[in-house]
């Protein structure tokens, strides 16, 4: 199994090399956000007017915006895939998608002069600052497993440092947030930052879940009460709103409470909640197929025969292993489904990537599309760089606080 899963893993890194998702090839100018497939793409149009940096190609584009999160992930996996190969090939696309990140992209945001970076631009195509709470959240993370792994980098770009910074915005975002709902607005329309400085619903475990798991492990190298104080009132606001989770929601709300299960003083209440977490979860997977139905409707189509790898099967594998031997049977029914749908299509806009969604009626790539989700968005963050991470840990028996701790 570990030979099909690193097969897997570098035919993935093979499409992120020759889609034209990085343009050159190694990573020095970053990585794009998705390949759209534009033939029989209903919302083909309004994606590229919206998404305004793109570049054309033989039956899809390039959607350019380069985002700091699809970045890092894409980072983040190339160094991972470096320790596996040996390739100074993977280790020197890691590196330039950091430098990318930190001297060429403009996306680290400063307000006042003087005052330390950390937080991250959504992507360099907006003039307006807009850090999203899961974006960021992925950039402190990351910022800390890489930062940690690799001192020569940390040294270099000061990623602990400002991990740290990031860590402590975020922790005054996720205070000022908590229960705040504009006036005229429902409860679970907006949970929003009043200061209007930080983007996201919060009621959702999209949002505050993963927080949870970026301050989780910013917590892990600096304990700070005020930030205990945070990821445990937004972990019993999950708790109590279980019942409340679709399946894309559970696997981030896994992920967050599995990551502060490692490090908060409340092992008993925490491995709990992990349990009953995992329990919601796994009475969803169909038992045949092994899929989690697609769910998340507002920016994916929806069905129990769709795969969805935008929000759903790429957010449910990584927590999946994050409950251990709770989740081992499903997970192993998630992963062979991931393996299987890999895309075998010859042209390079395909071949070895996971496109947006499967449908399993058909047994083929389809389901139709939305503006930021469905078959023909193939991302390289939250989707194939997450996928391969996974298929990494999986075949080194870890799991997504393993990888960050």
């Amino acid at each position: 199994m570990s030979d099909r899963l690193l097969e897997a893993v570098l035919r993935n890194l093979n499409w992120f090399r020759s889609s034209g998702v990085m343009d050159p090839a190694d990573g020095r100018w970053g990585v794009g956000e998705r390949v759209v497939v534009m033939e029989g793409n209903a919302v083909a149009d309004k994606i590229t007017e919206a998404f305004y940096a793109w570049t054309p190609r033989d039956g899809y584009c390039v959607i350019e915006q380069r985002r700091a999160d699809c970045n890092f992930q894409a980072a983040w996996l190339f160094l991972r895939a470096f320790e596996v190969t040996g390739s100074p090939e993977d280790r020197a696309t890691g590196e330039n998608l950091l430098y990318y990140l930190y001297q060429r992209s403009g996306l680290l945001m400063q307000y006042e002069p003087g005052t330390p970076h950390g937080l991250w631009q959504w992507s360099h195509i907006r003039s307006t600052p807009i850090p999203y709470f899961d974006d960021n959240a992925w950039c402190l993370a990351i910022q800390i497993a890489i930062g940690k792994r690799y001192p020569e980098l940390d040294k270099k770009y000061k990623m602990l440092e400002r991990a740290k910074v990031l860590a402590e915005k975020m922790c005054s975002a996720m205070r000022r947030s908590y229960g705040y709902v504009p006036e005229g607005e429902s409860r679970s329309d907006l949970w929003k930052d009043p200061a209007n400085v930080w983007f996201g619903n919060m009621y959702y475990p999209h949002w505050c879940s993963l927080a949870i798991m970026a301050m989780s492990a910013a917590y892990d190298l600096w304990p700070q009460e005020e930030w205990a104080v945070e990821i445990r009132r937004w972990s019993e606001f999950v708790d109590a709103r279980m019942e409340e989770w679709n399946t894309s929601e559970l696997g981030y709300a896994i992920m967050g409470a599995a990551c502060a299960a490692r490090v908060m003083p409340e092992k008993e209440w925490f491995a709990s909640h992990l349990r009953r977490l995992g329990d919601r979860l796994i009475a969803r997977q169909d038992p045949e197929t092994g899929n989690f139905a697609s769910e998340h409707d507002t920016e994916a189509p929806a069905g129990p025969h769709l795969v969805d790898t935008i929000y759903t099967a790429n957010w449910v594998f990584p927590a999946l292993q994050c409950l251990g031997e709770q989740g081992k049977d499903a997970g192993e029914k998630l992963l062979q489904l991931l393996l299987k749908i890999q895309d075998t299509d010859s042209a390079p806009q395909f071949n070895g990537c996971w496109r947006g969604m499967y449908d399993l009626q058909t047994g083929s790539w389809g389901g139709g599309d939305r503006y930021e989700g469905g078959a023909g968005s193939i991302y390289t963050g939250w989707t194939n760089a997450p996928i391969s991470l996974w298929l990494l840990a999986e075949r080194d028996g870890k799991s997504l606080p393993d990888m960050i701790f």
